[in-house]
Formats: C-alpha cells, structure tokens, sequence
C-alpha cells in the first residue's frame, strides 16, 4: 500500500493550540499600535490644518476660523470658505484644557475666538504660545502636544502622558 500524505488531528490541534497563544499574546500590542498611529494621524493634521489655515488666511487677506472638536464622534468636518474644521482619528481625543477654536487674521496671526458669528478674538495667544493635546483616548496614558505662537507658528512640542 502507498504511502498516504497529510496531517493528522492531534498535528492540526496542536498548531492551532499554538497560534492561539501566539494570536493571544499578540492583541494587546496591536490595540496599543493601533491606539498609536491614531494619535500620530491626529497630530500630524492637527498641524497640517493650522499651516492651512494660516496659508489661507493671508493668501486670502481674510480671517480664517479653525474649530476643533474633542472627540471623533458625531458630525463629519465640513470645511467652508472661512472655516476650517478638525477632528481627532480613531479614539483620540483633544484634552477639554485645550482651547477650541482659533481665528488666523490676514498676516497669519493668531488668537483664540469663540463660537460667535462673525468669528471675534476672545482673547490673544498666552505666553506667546497656545499648547493644543490631544490625548490616544479617553483616560488614556499617551499623548502629543502642538504649540502654535501669536504669529501662527505651529510646532509639535512633545509626547507626554494625560
């Protein structure tokens, strides 16, 4: 009789019974990963939407209004002529400390404003810095901050914990 070729049960079971430890030991540094690049994409557009904002505030010669929500949930960002709207991805949230809303006027300057329409300043840049941290989630360990100054320069300042 022929050799016959394959595997056997207890060779299948025991594979499997190690791919579940393996996949078990795995998910925990996925969700951290994931929590991760999260944090990263909402930082790197925070950034990109405050260089645009200001790029179209004086290219423009008008002022620019960024509104920035806490959370992802709710309505989609829809930005208009002079607005620009921001929302956090995946999980990450923006620290309620953090102002919400910014005004660029048409020399690229900047000053936190209100919900009011027109668009008015509230109140001028502190400290010639306004920081801006956004956290990997609700409660969450990691965070990024961004600066940006009086004149609209933005920069990603530091990873610290919320």
């Amino acid at each position: 009789m022929g050799k016959i070729w394959g595997f056997t049960l207890i060779e299948l079971m025991v594979t499997i019974a190690v791919l579940a430890i393996v996949a078990t030991m795995a998910a925990p540094a996925f969700n951290n990963m994931v929590l991760t690049q999260g944090l990263n994409k909402s930082t790197q557009t925070l950034v990109s939407t405050f260089n645009e904002a200001r790029a179209k505030a004086v290219l423009e010669r008008r002022a620019i209004k960024v509104e920035l929500k806490s959370d992802s949930i709710g309505i989609p960002n829809v930005n208009t002529a002079t607005q620009l709207n921001w929302q956090p991805e995946s999980k990450s949230v923006l620290k309620s400390t953090s102002p919400t809303a910014l005004l660029f006027n048409l020399n690229g300057g900047v000053c936190i404003t209100d919900n009011s329409t027109p668009p008015a300043c509230q109140r001028v840049v502190d400290a010639n810095m306004d920081i801006f941290e956004i956290c990997e989630k609700a409660g969450g360990s990691k965070s990024k901050k961004v600066s940006i100054s009086k004149m609209g320069t933005v920069q990603q300042t530091q990873t610290g914990t919320c």
